[in-house]
């Protein structure tokens, strides 16, 4: 019977042990869970916020190109309708020889029609373009704002926030505590500093050249170069040459972008008459006109260009272009012209109206820093890490001792829950990181099938669970060795 009795109590106190260290168990996993959710928020939260300032960027690309189709336009039929006019007058004399005259005289009225239709085009269309200039600009420096507040200070406050809530929603007894807290908070504000740079475009107070640093012009130039890129067929080149054997009409213009505030539109048309040696070739200007989207109007230049005249050099292509579609190579004459008439004098236009004011010109924005962001598959570098430290008390397990279904406390047969500062706690980490799948025909870059690194153009940040950085884990144990909580 004492063996039985001694045997029996055994049992009963491996069945309370049994029963603590399930509780335990089963609060710890609780914990992991709700810790490995959280970080994972976070993460997925800032991935959105990333993605957020990509479409931002995005959007404002989109709308410097429209205002740069806006205004091609309007260059172009300034320079059809200049075309229509030199070419009725030059109908209209030539119908004075005899015999063939009746031809010009009819090619004369075609003329006249096209001259009738592009003065009406184009005063209906002025007004539409002068408001469509404005809205867009307007739309870009919301979504500027919207972009610059979203990273610096709404995925700040709502990662801690998310943090928090998603801990509280799993384990309501749980928090991150003080030194989770500042561990996460101080990575909520380096995931910024540390993997992003705001680049600040270089201004002009008087509509010259934009001044600023070495570094802002190379941010700058990297915005405007993706701008450039972005253009359509037509605004970047309108090039198109009618060889008739011994005449040739060429038609040439473009549109760029000058000193990041102001979009620049020229259109030329030119004759070239091929006489035999030794004679040289007759190059006549037929037609020309410009237009501009500028902060407001200072009688701006249209020629050379920007960069003096040479254009502008492509990064991607690693080409330089010269400027407006180089048309002042192909009709040199006609593009001398735009700059004292860019709107048809010939038919009483003013210069003054080939200008659309309100544009205020790129915009500051986020990008990754150059070197980070390049390795989707792992590392720190990847993208930015965020860890959450959950942790309840070790009463909050539910225990025998905490129950009172055990030994009372201080006998000898009561079994005592022993933490480290009283506490249980979980550990979780996740990573922000950028990955454009190559191999998906839906996402892949079709035109060079190259792997492309972490940016804010492109929207294709994502989140997943990564072990916890060494620091991290050095920093949160020292801080529980010391007794914080």
């Amino acid at each position: 019977m004492v063996l039985g009795l001694v045997l029996i109590l055994v049992l009963c106190v491996g069945v309370v042990v049994l029963f603590d260290t399930g509780q335990v168990v089963n609060k710890k996993v609780q914990l992991t869970n709700a810790s490995d959710a959280a970080a994972y928020s976070v993460a997925a939260q800032q991935a959105r916020a990333f993605n957020f300032a990509a479409y931002m960027n995005r959007g404002r690309v989109a709308n410097e190109v429209t205002i740069a189709q806006t205004i091609s336009v309007y260059s172009w039929m300034n320079q059809m309708h200049t075309t229509s006019i030199t070419m009725r007058t030059a109908m209209d004399v030539l119908s004075a020889i005899p015999y063939v005259g009746v031809i010009f005289k009819a090619l004369s009225a075609v003329f006249k029609v096209a001259e009738k239709v592009f003065k009406a085009s184009r005063k209906a269309y002025n007004p539409v373009a002068q408001a469509s200039v404005r809205v867009l600009d307007e739309l870009n420096g919301a979504f500027a704002m919207a972009a610059t507040s979203v990273i610096e200070g709404v995925a700040r406050i709502d990662g801690y926030k998310t943090a928090n809530d998603v801990v509280k929603a799993n384990v309501a007894d749980a928090e991150i505590g003080v030194v989770g807290k500042g561990v996460l908070v101080a990575q909520l504000f380096a995931a910024e500093s540390k993997y992003l740079d705001t680049f600040r475009i270089p201004r002009s107070g008087n509509g010259g050249p934009a001044t600023g640093s070495t570094q802002q012009r190379a941010g700058a130039d990297r915005y405007r170069n993706v701008v450039m890129q972005s253009r359509d067929g037509f605004s970047s080149d309108r090039h198109e040459t009618v060889d008739l054997w011994l005449i040739k009409f060429t038609a040439a213009g473009g549109t760029d972008q000058v000193e990041y505030s102001r979009w620049a539109a020229v259109d030329t048309m030119g004759l070239e008459v091929n006489l035999p040696w030794p004679l040289d070739d007759i190059d006549m200007p037929l037609g020309w006109g410009g237009a501009q989207a500028v902060p407001s109007y200072r009688n701006q230049r249209f020629m050379p260009g920007f960069a003096n005249g040479r254009g502008w050099y492509s990064e991607y292509d690693r080409v330089r272009n010269g400027p407006y579609g180089d048309s002042a190579r192909k009709n040199r004459w006609p593009s001398r012209m735009v700059d004292g008439d860019a709107n048809v004098a010939l038919d009483g236009g003013q210069h003054k109206k080939a200008y659309f004011t309100g544009y205020n010109g790129l915009r500051n924005y986020h990008d990754v820093k150059k070197g980070k962001a390049t390795d989707p598959d792992g590392g720190e570098n990847a993208g930015p890490i965020f860890t959450v430290y959950a942790d309840t008390a070790i009463a909050n397990a539910r225990t025998s001792s905490s129950t009172g279904i055990g030994a009372p406390a201080g006998s000898r047969m009561a079994l005592q829950d022993k933490a480290q500062n009283n506490k249980l706690a979980a550990l979780s980490s996740a990573q922000v990181y950028f990955n454009r799948p190559p191999n998906y025909d839906l996402f892949r870059r079709k035109k060079d099938d190259k792997l492309e690194m972490g940016n804010l153009f492109s929207p294709y940040w994502q989140a997943r669970l990564v072990d916890t950085p060494t620091a991290t884990k050095t920093a949160l144990l020292a801080a529980g060795a010391a007794g914080f909580n």
